[in-house]
């Protein structure tokens, strides 16, 4: 593990954004028309002919002393949104579980989201997963959401080190 002295927590979010923008279905076509941090102003038009978007969202956040010398624990969990059109019912919901098929299935493979920054764990979280119906843009969109947690280490710069 590269040994840092600053956590990242932006990296983090960017390489969540990063496996979402490379997923491709088994037809090798790309699963989300449009992938950002936060919330897509108007999902309305990126949802047109049947595409799909990713909203990542920080979600909860942790910072604790690990061991002496300065190691530092970070963990961190994040919402991912995956939204679809139910301009038709039918192909929306057959939609949605292929996108959660290829959502889930990076966060399994890489345990340490490829090794970006300090990032030393990453795992879907346990029961985190549900498909739901949002409201949004004026109509009701058909969505999946997962929350991913994830662990960086990190150091305190010594000097000064930890200061009692």
């Amino acid at each position: 593990m590269p040994s840092t002295t600053t956590p990242d927590t932006l990296s983090v979010a960017q390489a969540i954004v990063s496996y979402g923008q490379g997923l491709v279905d088994n037809n090798n076509i790309q699963i989300y028309a449009q992938v950002q941090m936060g919330e897509i102003r108007d999902v309305t038009n990126v949802l047109l002919a049947g595409n799909a978007c990713l909203e990542i969202y920080a979600n909860q956040d942790d910072s604790q002393h690990f061991a002496f010398g300065g190691k530092i624990r970070d963990e961190q969990t994040w919402f991912l949104l995956s939204l679809v059109s139910l301009d038709d019912a039918q192909a929306a919901e057959i939609h949605i579980y292929q996108i959660r098929d290829a959502l889930v299935r990076p966060f399994q493979i890489h345990a340490t989201l490829g090794a970006i920054g300090s990032v030393y764990h990453a795992q879907i979280k346990a029961n985190s997963g549900k498909f739901i119906k949002i409201f949004r843009n004026g109509q009701w969109f058909r969505a999946h959401l997962i929350e991913v947690m994830t662990r960086q280490e990190w150091y305190v710069p010594t000097p000064p080190g930890v200061i009692a």
